[in-house]
């Protein structure tokens, strides 16, 4: 069998017959390493056909396979297996690119060992990582920024394990590429560039591999590579910052200390921090567009609304979540009159937000077009039936006031009544005259007509009040509303408007809303 073994720059060729063969720096071994760090008597290996074994015979640096120590019990060396004697490497001819990655530049490092956090922990990075789980802890419940959390992070993985260097990589989102996100050094300028190779990035992000590489200070095919001397590096690990749902970074630590070489342990141990940085970030990045979405809708919604000459309002919504899914609108028509609308998404969050968002937008647009409300429901649905998630839909009041004679032209897609107050004392409901927005393909949906006199009040509200709920079982009802209406109808809007919104209060009793709660009043005051 032809092998080779590299030290001092060059490579050593031998033919081993079958049998034991000893290996060691001295004249009289089988395989001579003329290298301080090999042993008198380092190692044996066996040939027996194809195959090769090898052992370790109580040596001073110890013998390696793949990264992992071996004892005096013989070890299989397949095909592009990494064999190393101390830092001088075994090779076979013709197999050992396959086990070679980029780690800086173009030059070429060997990759002594790859693990996956399904793999589980060994007992002694399990017992590592709860000695820091206190340490762990604190990092994890900061409220710190993202950019505070990942230097955190970086001092922290250097305590865990011997390092010169940590630094976080992380994108911006999927498909975005990889940025220096923050860095820990223990000597030299912290600012210095970092090169990184493309491969090893790609590797550890698209297999979800952590990697510990070989040492390429010892290495002698590397001694003519300057960035490589320069550094002086023994060992270097990069652990994918994995969120549990996608990769989103990595976790990359290098050292230059003598006799520092890392471990099995130590890649798991980089591995295990690596996660739970990568959730916190995940978390973090979920708030701050949380955060984003919320005032951006906030921003759709309107500032300030334009009433009508003869009439008065008050607007109200409160949001169970950061976002919502909630929408209301006061918008003139070129004729003079004034569309009034009010609409829920079914669900909740993020996706309820988006598409309360789309309905804003495309109402706004078709509030400027000639026709009905009849027709600008139609409008609407259509287009929300083509956009939205086939699980989605809307409930939407929308009705068009002619402000000179009190007529309220409108369709009820499924919406809760809307309550208009008579000032004679009566209560009249606006009930559904069609199905929910983007439901079915055809809501069937129609208009019907009220007449608002001076003194009335139409309240237009969200499912939020009548819905109010701490335990799904026990519901605030539309009693609270109409007492509120019939009691207050007289008084100031905002008053009106407090009535109910204590009326929710007291029912939650401290408990948080289930649902959006969004509250519209309009009130006729003049002839």
């Amino acid at each position: 069998m032809d092998i080779e073994i590299v030290w001092a720059g060059q490579a050593h060729a031998y033919f081993l017959d079958d049998g034991e063969h000893s290996v060691g720096r001295a004249s009289d071994n089988d395989v001579q390493i003329s290298f301080a760090r090999v042993s008198k008597r380092h190692a044996h290996l066996r040939v027996s056909g194809e195959t090769l074994y090898v052992r370790d015979d109580g040596s001073s640096n110890g013998t390696e396979v793949n990264g992992l120590p071996i004892g005096r019990e013989d070890v299989e060396v397949p095909p592009g297996t990494i064999v190393s004697f101390a830092g001088a490497l075994l090779r076979r001819p013709g197999t050992h690119s396959s086990v070679r990655h980029t780690l800086l530049g173009d030059e070429r490092v060997s990759t002594r060992m790859r693990y996956r956090a399904r793999e589980g922990y060994s007992d002694a990075a399990r017992e590592r990582i709860l000695g820091q789980s206190a340490g762990l802890f604190e990092l994890l419940a900061s409220g710190d920024s993202a950019e505070q959390v990942g230097e955190a992070a970086c001092r922290f993985v250097s305590q865990c394990v011997h390092a010169d260097r940590v630094v976080l990589l992380e994108d911006e989102g999927e498909g975005t590429s990889l940025e220096n996100r923050a860095h820990w050094t223990r000597r030299g300028d912290p600012d210095a560039p970092l090169h990184l190779s493309g491969s090893i990035v790609s590797g550890v992000v698209s297999d979800r591999e952590s990697i510990l590489v070989a040492n390429p200070a010892h290495d002698p095919r590397f001694e003519a590579q300057q960035s490589i001397v320069s550094l002086n590096l023994r060992s270097a690990m990069a652990a994918p910052l994995f969120d549990n749902e996608r990769v989103r970074g990595i976790f990359y630590v290098d050292t230059s200390q003598s006799g520092v070489e890392y471990s099995r342990a130590d890649l798991e141990v980089l591995t295990a921090v690596s996660n739970a940085v990568a959730v916190k970030l995940k978390n973090l990045t979920f708030e701050r567009e949380m955060r984003t979405a919320a005032r951006i809708q906030r921003s759709m919604l309107p500032d300030h609304l334009d009433v009508p000459d003869g009439y008065e309002v008050d607007a109200y919504q409160s949001m169970c979540r950061s976002v919502g899914g909630d929408l209301y609108a006061l918008l003139p028509r070129a004729s003079g009159n004034v569309l009034i609308a009010l609409g829920d998404v079914s669900g909740k969050g993020m996706s309820a937000a988006l598409a309360m968002g789309a309905a804003t937008v495309l109402l706004g647009l078709l509030a400027d077009i000639e026709g009905d409300v009849e027709r600008v429901a139609t409008l609407l649905h259509r287009q929300l039936f083509r956009s939205l998630a086939e699980e989605q839909f809307i409930t939407f009041f929308i009705g068009e006031l002619n402000p000179a004679t009190g007529t309220l032209h409108y369709v009820n897609a499924g919406h809760e009544p809307p309550l208009i107050a008579r000032a004679s004392g009566d209560l009249d409901a606006l009930a559904p005259t069609g199905l929910p927005v983007a439901l079915i393909e055809d809501p069937m949906l129609s208009s019907s007509t009220a007449r608002l006199e001076a003194g009335d009040v139409m309240a237009v509200f969200s499912d939020g009040i009548p819905e109010a709920t701490t335990h799904g079982d026990e519901f605030l009802g539309s009693d609270a509303m109409e007492t509120a209406l019939r009691e207050g109808r007289g008084g100031e809007l905002a008053k009106l408007r407090g009535r109910v919104v204590v009326a929710v209060e007291e029912f939650l009793d401290g408990a948080p809303a289930s649902d959006d709660v969004t509250l519209l009043l309009l009130r006729r005051t003049g002839e």
